[in-house]
């Protein structure tokens, strides 16, 4: 009789034991791919006409404000600014690279905004580049306006009286390109 208390007393025991516990587990993962980018609410190429420069003397400028550029990235390391011009900061006769002055007008460029972005009138004799660490405040954009300045050709009255210019007649072109690179 006692055997068989023990046994129901073991088996009563087993009955009110917990189970051994057994799991799942979830491992998530999502990928977020780097979104870098220079953006203009009018496009991705902007056109800068600058008029008739053979009517603005040597001594004076045409200054055209294009709006403004708004810089976004999300890599947490930053991202590299490079601004390059294709003629090295001259408008040049049919857009060909030369370096006759008869056959290229100089212009320059500025650029406003905070964090970093902003810069004095600069001709692009050699690309500008700049890194910029990350932060929050690039996920949601940071914006500077960007404006260019051409010089005028038109030279002064000779002895006659008539003026000229300086270079070729002609349509003069350059492209200027922003790069944000994520670092």
């Amino acid at each position: 009789m006692h055997k068989q208390l023990f046994t129901l007393a073991f088996l009563a025991a087993l009955s009110g034991a917990p189970l051994a516990a057994q799991t799942t587990s979830f491992e998530l993962a999502a990928q977020v791919a780097p979104i870098c980018g220079v953006y203009n609410s009018t496009g991705t190429t902007i056109n800068v006409d600058f008029g008739a420069l053979a009517h603005v003397a040597t001594d004076a400028s045409v200054n055209v404000g294009v709006g403004s550029a708004t810089y976004r990235c999300n890599s947490p390391a930053g991202f590299t600014r490079t601004i390059a011009s294709q003629n090295n900061g001259f408008l040049t006769l049919g857009g060909d690279a030369t370096t006759q002055d008869s056959r290229r007008i100089r212009f320059t460029i500025a650029h406003g905004g905070g964090s970093g972005l902003n810069f004095a009138a600069r001709q692009l004799n050699t690309p500008v580049s700049r890194s910029y660490p990350g932060g929050t405040s690039w996920l949601n954009g940071q914006t500077g306006s960007v404006s260019f300045q051409a010089f005028g050709v038109r030279t002064a009255p000779d002895a006659n009286g008539v003026a000229s210019t300086s270079v070729f007649a002609g349509t003069y072109r350059d492209t200027v390109t922003i790069t944000i690179t994520a670092n």
